[in-house]
């Protein structure tokens, strides 16, 4: 088949008359057909559709009676189309359209971070106003950057935006080394003890095993001296793990109002585009913050599988009630040593706990627990 038939060619048949000088009329004509087949009275062949109308003028002077069997054809594929003045109503309104929402946020895709990282830069960039729904500008893609890099979580942040996709690209900060952080001013005692084990980094170690130690005294110094007297200073650093009592105290009450929740809740939704807030229908009103505590959720709503650039905000109140919650002396015991146990923890990550000594009472329906517990840990700040 040629190139030619390949956009618009017709199948047809020729019957009756003189269908050999068809044939030739045809070929002095320049009119070229191909794939011709004999057949009884006549013949089929193809030719290029635009040359069919030459072919039947030349077909009536000859007495010759022409079919046609079959179209075929990039042509006849879309002439029904062409027909169709709503569909191309409707591509010179759509294609425009498509091109201005190009200007907006249809999805947001993050490259090189973890999911905790996505969240925390999808807050950032929210409250810069990069969100789907809304429009971009070159000032917004700077105020974006900028706004991750003064947010302390990462170290480099790159925004590119192009047809409705925003690509954010960051890498997280990298903590400070502790012994560069320390610089020259020495590690002192935060508490006072008996020193049990040292461990020099950097600097000069003050103090021996065994030694006593006051709070604010200092452990590791920042000068060292050499052979000839000579002084360099250097950061301290290292550990001093010393024993000593740490004293926490608790008070709980036995019988707390507290606030429940009754199962009953209300949900508000928000429409954002392109910086517009419309709240949308409801059925119950929005509660106080007295009534009700509220769960914020985001969504981008999507078409046959592909976002929207709208942003939809969901706020759903959980309806609460006022309640006593009454607890027994054993409750309360059990919560204040887990209370006093995480505060050690909290202040002390590194302990070992030697010995603990308790004192309980009850007075006016609360509970006073102190502890004092003996433990080893690093006491250096």
């Amino acid at each position: 088949m040629e190139w030619t038939q390949l956009w618009a060619g017709i199948t047809f048949a020729a019957q009756n008359g003189d269908a050999e000088g068809l044939l030739t009329a045809a070929a002095a004509g320049g009119l070229h057909l191909s794939d011709i087949v004999p057949r009884p009275g006549g013949f089929s062949a193809r030719c290029a559709a635009w040359h069919y109308r030459k072919l039947a003028a030349l077909a009536r002077r000859r007495r010759v009676r022409l079919r046609i069997q079959k179209r075929r054809g990039l042509f006849f594929c879309i002439r029904p189309l062409l027909r169709r003045r709503g569909l191309w109503a409707g591509c010179l309104v759509f294609l425009p359209l498509l091109l201005w929402l190009q200007g907006f946020v249809w999805f947001v895709e993050p490259v090189g971070l973890t999911p905790g990282q996505q969240a925390r830069a999808a807050v950032v960039l929210w409250e810069a106003g990069l969100f789907p729904g809304n429009a971009v500008t070159q000032e917004k893609l700077a105020a974006g950057e900028y706004a991750l890099l003064q947010s302390g979580e990462f170290s480099w942040a790159s925004l590119n935006f192009m047809k409705g996709k925003l690509v954010a690209e960051a890498a997280a900060a990298k903590p400070v080394p502790d012994i560069a952080a320390e610089t020259l001013h020495g590690l002192r005692a935060r508490v006072s003890g008996t020193v049990v084990r040292t461990n020099l980094l950097s600097g000069t170690m003050l103090v021996v095993p065994g030694q006593a130690v006051e709070a604010g005294q200092g452990l590791i110094g920042t000068a060292r001296a050499e052979r000839d007297g000579t002084l360099i200073f250097q950061p301290a650093a290292g550990s001093v793990r010393a024993q000593f009592e740490w004293e926490n105290e608790q008070d709980i009450a036995l019988l707390l109002p507290i606030e429940q929740l009754t199962g009953q809740q209300a949900v508000h939704r928000t429409l954002f585009w392109d910086g517009h807030a419309v709240a949308l229908p409801s059925l119950h009103p929005a509660p106080g913050e007295a009534e009700a505590e509220a769960v914020v959720r985001h969504c981008q709503p999507e078409a046959f599988g592909l976002p929207v650039p709208v942003f939809i905000e969901e706020t759903t109140y959980y309806y609460k009630a006022s309640t006593d919650l009454e607890r027994t002396e054993e409750q309360a015991l059990a919560l204040s040593r887990l209370q006093s146990k995480q505060a050690l923890q909290q202040n002390w990550p590194d302990f070992e706990l030697l010995a603990r000594k308790e004192d309980v009472s009850v007075e006016e329906n609360t509970l006073h627990y102190r502890v004092v517990y003996t433990i080893t840990a690093d006491i250096c700040k």
